[in-house]
């Protein structure tokens, strides 16, 4: 697949401009054209991956800040991204326009509509479609969870500016998605022979898809709109069962499966966008890091995890910090979940140096290093991230580890989840947790079997530490509807008196953002105001806005 990327690339400005007429009539014999591209199953394949290159990318991980994981330390940057978080945002805001993304539904259209008249392998047809289509679902699935009711546009692309569309109701949007997962579903392979291949979609990543939208409407129903529909639970725990039975497995080693050793060589991937050395790379090394640290010292600390988040992590013995025995105020990072450590840079943790060495990391601005909060470079609260980042690498700027978009670890908690909320007393629920939680070095949550709301704040907190920076925890919040209540407080660093233990969370701290949730309006974006100025239909607009 990734020698094709290129081609890819250079495919694009026929997908931008397919189906607009032309200025002259010939067709330049130097570039492909629409005219004459669409003949061979490599010219499908090349097409195919053009829109590939729609799929949830490592920018994923930047959008993190918009739940209480995380501040960005610039919030007017990219458009406005880190005013999600503090509740500030509004219809003309830039950052907005950049999750409504009809270009990539046209892309994903276009492709599909193209490939049905081409006269290649039936089988290799099929697939392709089965590829596109889920795309396709992602995507809609993706603008309906943050935007609610949708232009819904099938089959035929169409240029949504000069449409003058309607929104449909959310709920069509859904069960259009839903429809092309099934299709895809049918047309994927469990795995492919060929390295060539690595990256492309499997049945194992529709299915997981297709549990993640069912685990999004039956959260709706049964959350926001008071009427639980216990099918829809049964759905999302079904397609979660079948994942189990296609020989995924979690990695021992947490930590491995966010560098670049992983790519294409885990047991626990199930899709990933797909980077290259040297060609197609991506910069979250910089942004994670702050001024200092790793062997070029390099930093932007753009993304700053929140004390919240750190103080949630558990003790070994499964309780909080403000429950367990093992907590020790002046070494707060022992005896703790050991995602904590492969996931944060912490405060007095020796962190890699530009001159090779290892040195405590010290953001207390008291101590004066490159890392000081409130420096160029040293970010807001005081904790940095080691997840996604790459210390050692020469060239931060240009990473290529792989951007996880489903993982085995996330089949097992959806299966848990879907069954805690339709049959509590479910073995099968302690069996997902505890593998998810032993890998991390915490205790089993049998006791909690039976116990629904005990088990699903136990399910939503592990879902919260498992999949930190991945920007799952924003839709988490919102299904959940939970939103108004961790997004209602302001974002915390570290303790401000560095003469206070560093641990003890009852001591004054750094407040690094003010935030709010109003829950009348915040559950769902407003459409763009740009794309409402060129479409007048598309009024009214949601609710609050």
């Amino acid at each position: 697949m990734k020698k094709n990327l290129i081609q890819a690339i250079i495919l694009l400005a026929i997908f931008l401009t397919g189906c607009k007429k032309a200025l002259l009539d010939t067709v330049p014999l130097s570039q492909p054209s629409d005219a004459t591209y669409w003949k061979t199953a490599a010219d499908a394949q090349t097409g195919l991956n053009a829109v590939y290159a729609t799929l949830p990318d490592s920018r994923d991980f930047w959008r993190d800040c918009s739940s209480d994981n995380s501040v960005m330390t610039n919030a007017w940057g990219e458009g406005g991204m880190g005013y999600i978080s503090m509740g500030t945002y509004s219809p003309t805001d830039g950052y907005l326009a950049e999750e409504w993304k009809y270009d990539y539904i046209r892309r994903a259209l276009y492709f599909i509509d193209k490939l049905k008249s081409m006269d290649i392998d039936a089988g290799l047809k099929k697939r392709f479609d089965a590829e596109a289509r889920f795309i396709l679902a992602m995507r809609y699935f993706r603008m309906a969870e943050l935007f609610g009711d949708l232009p819904l546009i099938k089959e035929k692309p169409v240029e949504l500016d000069g449409s003058n569309l309607a929104r449909s109701p959310k709920q069509e949007v859904l069960d259009y998605a839903i429809q092309n997962v099934e299709t895809a579903i049918a047309g994927l392979p469990v795995s492919y022979s060929s390295a060539a291949d690595n990256g492309r979609i499997t049945k194992g990543a529709a299915l997981m898809l297709r549990a993640n939208i069912y685990l999004y409407m039956a959260s709706i129903k049964k959350f926001h709109l008071g009427t639980d529909d216990p099918k829809l639970w049964a759905e999302a725990a079904k397609s979660a069962q079948e994942v189990t039975t296609l020989g995924y497995q979690l990695e021992d080693d947490y930590a491995f499966l966010f560098k670049k050793e992983s790519n294409n060589a885990n047991k626990e991937t199930i899709l990933t966008y797909q980077y290259v050395q040297d060609k197609f790379t991506q910069f979250l090394a910089v942004l994670a890091s702050p001024a200092g640290t790793g062997i070029t010292g390099e930093g932007w600390a753009s993304f700053c995890p929140t004390r919240d988040l750190v103080d949630s992590y558990e003790c070994t013995d499964g309780k909080s910090i403000k429950n367990s025995p093992l907590y020790d105020i002046n070494n707060p990072y022992e005896n703790r979940d050991k995602r904590l450590k492969m996931t944060f840079m912490l405060p007095g943790v020796p962190v890699l140096r530009p001159n090779g060495t290892y040195s405590p990391y010290q953001p207390h601005p008291s101590y004066a290093k490159p890392e000081r909060m409130n420096n160029e470079g040293g970010g807001l609260t005081g904790y940095m991230y080691l997840k996604f980042n790459d210390p050692t690498n020469p060239k931060p700027g240009e990473n290529w580890a792989n951007w996880p978009i489903y993982r085995y670890a996330e089949t097992l908690l959806i299966l848990a989840e879907a069954l805690n909320e339709t049959d509590p007393g479910n073995p099968q629920i302690v069996v997902a947790m505890n593998k998810v939680r032993a890998r991390a070095g915490l205790p089993g949550v049998d006791a909690l079997l039976g116990n629904q709301t005990a088990m699903r704040v136990a399910i939503q907190e592990e879902r919260r530490h498992e999949f930190v920076a991945e920007h799952k925890r924003y839709f988490d919040i919102l299904r959940w509807k939970i939103a108004e209540n961790v997004l209602s407080k302001p974002a915390y660093g570290i303790n401000s008196n560095v003469a206070d233990p560093i641990g003890d969370w009852t001591k004054p701290m750094f407040k690094a953002q003010d935030r709010v949730f109003n829950p009348a309006k915040n559950y769902i974006w407003p459409v763009p105001q740009s794309v409402i100025d060129r479409n007048r239909n598309l009024l009214p607009q949601n609710k609050g806005w």
